[in-house]
């Protein structure tokens, strides 16, 4: 076959296609990452929302489990209306009350995952030729994937030698009585004639405008499995038996898979996908519209986590002994969630000693005076951030199972060993982490609290925010290091401009707090006294 020149570029689209899929890092090599970091150049609840609509995450807390931890008093009623007033207006505020505590939304078809956009294009075989190619496809692909990437446990060894996915497949098929094809068109192209992606989405779906979406669908329909290939050639991981895949490797097998399914299931009797399409899938990247729901699932969250952080930065000055409430009342000790990785000070020992020791804390010494440029605190908010902020994210989202597959049955063990084994073939790899360490816990975003001076904060900020990346010689070595860098000292900016971590300004001399809101220190109000308003140095003795 021969490529054509069109609108596709295999080559930009699987590189942006890597991007949204999980890191799944194999076996014993786990690094955090933020599993929506695709959608990090968002605002936080306008990404939540994205990705929600976009591939049916759930990004959130169902409104039920909002409304029980308010009812429980773990929601404070005055820290809810003080979002809501800072959100809508104190003269909406009665109305959106209603709307949270009380309002019934529609649960629609069924879950998100029913109104999301992703699978809707690949949905239209089972419309248009009553057939499901994944029933059939994924058995097959899964367990060839989970030998090709065995690490010695499987009982069929791959003739890998060094060489590539395709080219064990090749093998395989030329050298075996076996085959992974029940057709001879499907085997014919892998063996003889060399086909591009775009070549065989013009056999399936015929379409070019429509290729993206389609490839979307169909590796997003085991992300997880994706997710591995794609972390594995990022991290171009050599294989212990030699081998290495790609996940070009991976998506052109897919396809050839689905050529011998539709070829064995229907014959000659079908054409490609969109040349029966009545009605086109909405655009998988359309921005998602804001809904009362989605607001309202917003409001929730952050009334969950400033329940949270407003006894802490009631700590961080007065001490546990001395947080009291507007009414002169201590404030119940219930207010402390079960919130792993979510508190991060950078400051002095004056600034960290009041905060109680059941408290999960990473402190980083920091002495604002000897850092009058901000130049410290930068390198700081570059490599502190992202790390905790990961982390954080890993925990945040597991709880609210945006990670949960249709396959949700034990296949804890289908990665063991460093790259793993499928000893079950039956659904994808789980993403995320496990139930058992995430069931309790509340999720919220990493409050980070730095002492120094507001306007330093935000030159250090701007600072990372403006990094620019020039133009890369293919040569350079060093020069594509330099770009790398650019856009990492971007993306740690994006973790506090766009709100994906609190930041919480400690004026030295003030004592005035800041919180960083749509790029702006905006003061901090509590509606809790502080009976003593000695200086910090004093306060803490």
């Amino acid at each position: 076959m021969t490529v054509r020149n069109n609108s596709f570029d295999e080559h930009t689209v699987l590189h942006e296609l890597a991007h949204f899929l999980p890191a799944l890092s194999p076996g014993r090599t786990f690094t955090y990452q933020n599993p929506l970091r695709a959608f990090q150049e968002q605002n936080f609840f306008d990404a939540l929302r994205q990705a929600s609509e976009m591939l049916g995450y759930r990004t959130s807390l169902s409104l039920e489990e909002y409304r029980s931890l308010y009812n429980s008093k773990r929601v404070k009623p005055d820290v809810l209306e003080k979002v809501l007033i800072e959100k809508k207006g104190a003269a909406n505020t009665f109305e959106w009350q209603d709307k949270v505590l009380m309002k019934k939304f529609p649960v629609g078809a069924a879950s998100v995952e029913s109104t999301s956009k992703i699978g809707k294009l690949r949905a239209h075989w089972q419309k248009q030729y009553k057939t499901d190619p994944d029933a059939r496809v994924h058995p097959r692909l899964f367990r060839v994937l989970g030998h090709y990437l065995d690490h010695g446990v499987s009982d069929w060894k791959f003739p890998v030698h060094g060489q590539g996915f395709l080219d064990s497949m090749r093998e395989i098929e030329s050298n075996s009585f076996v085959s992974a094809f029940n057709t001879p068109r499907a085997r014919n192209m892998l063996l003889h004639t060399n086909p591009s992606i775009s070549d065989l989405l013009t056999v399936i779906v015929g379409d070019e405008t429509l290729f993206k979406q389609y490839l979307f669908d169909q590796q997003f329909a085991h992300r997880g499995w994706s997710g591995l290939v794609a972390t594995l050639e990022a991290g171009r991981k050599i294989l212990p038996n030699g081998g290495h895949i790609t996940l070009h490797d991976l998506v052109l097998f897919e396809l050839l898979l689905e050529i011998d399914v539709l070829d064995d299931r229907l014959g000659s009797q079908w054409e490609p996908l969109a040349s029966r399409l009545t009605d086109r899938p909405d655009d998988l990247f359309t921005p998602a519209p804001v809904t009362e729901k989605s607001e309202v699932l917003a409001i929730w969250q952050q009334a969950v986590e400033w329940s949270y952080y407003e006894r802490i930065l009631a700590e961080l000055y007065q001490g546990p002994q001395n947080c009291w409430n507007q009414t002169g009342g201590k404030i119940p000790e219930t207010t402390v969630a079960n919130a792993t990785d979510s508190l991060c000070i950078i400051g002095g020992s004056s600034l960290t000693r009041n905060i109680t020791a059941d408290q999960r804390t990473f402190r980083h010494g920091y002495d604002f005076s000897l850092d009058p440029d901000g130049e410290v605190l930068e390198k700081i908010f570059e490599t502190v951030v992202p790390s905790l902020g990961a982390a954080n994210l890993e925990c945040f989202f597991s709880r609210t199972g945006l990670a949960r597959t249709d396959a949700d049955n034990a296949l804890t063990d289908q990665i063991i060993g460093l790259f793993g084994v499928a000893g079950n073939t039956r659904g994808d790899l789980r993403t995320g982490l496990p139930a058992e360490l995430t069931g309790g816990l509340e999720p919220m975003r990493l409050l980070c609290i730095v002492e120094q001076f507001p306007e330093t904060v935000l030159k250090a900020i701007n600072r990372l925010n403006s990094a620019h990346s020039r133009p890369v010689a293919r040569r350079s070595v060093a020069r594509r290091s330099v770009a790398r860098r650019s856009v990492e000292r971007r993306l740690a900016a994006q973790w506090l401009v766009n709100e994906w971590v609190h930041l919480v300004v400690a004026d030295p001399v003030s004592r005035e707090l800041r919180v960083l809101k749509n790029g702006k220190m905006v003061a901090y109000k509590s509606d809790r006294r502080f009976p003593d308003r000695r200086p910090i140095e004093d306060a803490v003795h």
